[in-house]
């Protein structure tokens, strides 16, 4: 400890030993060789530093590895300091600075060792400059292919950054808001929207949504624009995240949608007026069908006077003078009979047509109890054709019991009707539910129905016998569909000729008036 004490207090001292000239035997050339490779070695590890520490500063924002930099320009200044210092021993003998010198030399330069062992992988991991320039030209090709695609978009691109500030546009943009390219390019993205939109702004809305969310997506949205000369347009915007080095950038896709808001607006009229002349229909056709239905009534009402009339002088002929007619006078008052008991009973099917729906009543109606009913009305002709009735269990559904209860009484009137000569008729009657409704079917074992005629049979007076095989009005079928309709529901016929036929219909499960 007392030799470092004693070499720092001696630090500047040279008389310890003699000038370098005076160890050995130096010649003038070779001393002074010696002494002016050191000043120059010195003078170059002098201005290295100076030149590394200018560049530094002057590429500060650029410059990679600046400790390492500071570190190796210390080095050199250190090394060229021992030899000025190796110089300066010739006169003045500073062998203790000298000493320190070299020992500050080598601690820099072991730290420098240490740096460089940990920052040349860095250093060798960079791209070198053909790399770069590669790079930069893909980067460049990259930028102008989606130049192009922005150009060749259909609708108006318009690019900014997070602040509103417009970086890119198209040709389109140009031509549907009428600036120029330079006057959009550096503004504000208000630039093209109304003042109204200042404290709700689009953008903004979209970009606070892009940082409050980790995967945004695209959102579209309605609102105004505003051209050059101050006319807005209603425009559909959707924008799209862009992450790039600049940081976020947002395209907005504009499209004019004037012409569309317009037959929008056109269609919804036309819809309007539609449905005006539809409601003006529907009530005019209700009108005329309530008219057509009361004249029915009343026409039919009206006829029976003159009828129970004919009726009641050909039953007086026929018992006063009877027997003073010859046969073919009688033959034809047999047949003013018979005209007149089928126009009774046409009458009546009429009367009854023009009643259904007339008197609205909606309950709920047991099928089961309602088939009683029915069986209990028509036994006399179930027992005359000893035909056989199977029920499955039927629904209760809501509707107008005594147009249902006509319903089935027609249709199964029809199958005693309709039977094949000598077979006892076998009728079945059966429900499911099928999408929010009850499917009724009522088989029988009849004569069937040709196909080209199972769209005819619900025709009003439609009549595919001759009266002389099968007595009717042709209304039966005609009756069941238009109380079938009354309750929302269809009807139709599956037969086949010589086996049978099954007419099937369907009943909404609520009715509602």
């Amino acid at each position: 400890m007392q030799q470092v004490l004693e070499f720092f207090e001696k630090l500047f001292d040279s008389s310890d030993w003699p000038a370098r000239w005076n160890c050995g035997k130096w010649s003038q050339f070779h001393g002074w060789l010696y002494i002016v490779s050191d000043l120059l070695v010195w003078s170059a590890y002098f201005f290295i530093p100076l030149i590394i520490l200018r560049y530094i500063l002057k590429r500060r924002s650029q410059a990679r590895f600046v400790r390492l930099y500071f570190l190796f320009a210390s080095f050199i200044m250190a090394c060229g300091t021992t030899h000025v210092f190796d110089a300066i021993t010739f006169y003045v003998p500073l062998y203790r600075v000298n000493a320190l010198i070299r020992f500050i030399t080598g601690v820099v330069s072991w730290t420098t060792i240490f740096f460089l062992i940990r920052e040349l992988p860095k250093a060798f991991s960079m791209r070198s400059a053909r790399e770069l320039e590669a790079e930069v030209e893909q980067r460049k090709k990259a930028e102008q292919k989606f130049r192009n695609l922005l150009e060749a978009a259909p609708d108006s691109m318009v690019m900014v950054n997070e602040t509103g500030t417009i970086q890119l546009v198209n040709a389109q943009t140009e031509l549907l808001f009428g600036y120029g390219r330079t006057e959009m390019i550096g503004r504000n993205v208000d630039l093209l929207l109304p003042v109204r939109y200042d404290n709700t702004h689009p953008f903004r809305s979209y970009t606070a949504m892009l940082i409050s969310e980790s995967d945004p997506k695209p959102w579209g949205i309605e609102v105004f624009g505003k051209d050059r000369s101050g006319r807005e347009f209603p425009a559909e915007i959707r924008f799209s995240p862009l992450q790039s080095e600049d940081g976020l950038l947002i395209t907005a896709a504009i499209r004019d949608v004037t012409e569309k808001k317009r037959m929008e607006q056109e269609i919804r009229e036309a819809n309007s007026s539609l449905e005006k002349k539809v409601q003006q229909r529907t009530i005019e056709l209700e009108r005329k069908n309530e008219e057509l239905a009361h004249f029915a009534y009343v026409a039919s009402h009206d006829l029976q006077e003159p009828l129970r009339t004919t009726s009641g002088f050909v039953d007086l002929l026929r018992k006063q003078y009877y027997s003073q007619l010859d046969e073919n006078a009688n033959r034809y008052l047999d047949f003013i009979s018979q005209s007149s008991d089928r126009m009774k009973i046409l009458i009546h099917d009429l009367l009854d047509y023009s009643r259904i729906g007339r008197e609205k009543q909606l309950e709920t109606v047991d099928c089961n109890q309602l088939l009683q009913e029915v069986q209990a009305d028509l036994t006399l002709g179930i027992r005359e054709t000893n035909a056989s009735i199977s029920l499955d269990t039927l629904p209760a559904v809501t509707g107008y019991r005594t147009e249902l209860k006509q319903l089935f009484q027609n249709l199964v009137s029809n199958s005693l009707k309709f039977r094949q000569p000598g077979v006892p008729p076998a009728i079945g009657i059966s429900a499911e539910k099928e999408n929010g409704h009850w499917k009724f079917s009522v088989r029988d074992n009849g004569i069937g129905i040709e196909p080209v005629n199972q769209d005819k049979v619900f025709i009003i007076f439609k009549r595919l016998h001759k009266r002389s095989e099968y007595e009717g009005s042709g209304i039966g079928l005609a009756h069941c569909k238009k109380i079938v309709e009354l309750h929302g529901g269809q009807i139709w016929v599956d037969s086949i000729p010589g086996q049978g036929s099954t007419f099937s219909f369907t009943l909404v499960e609520t009715l509602s008036t």
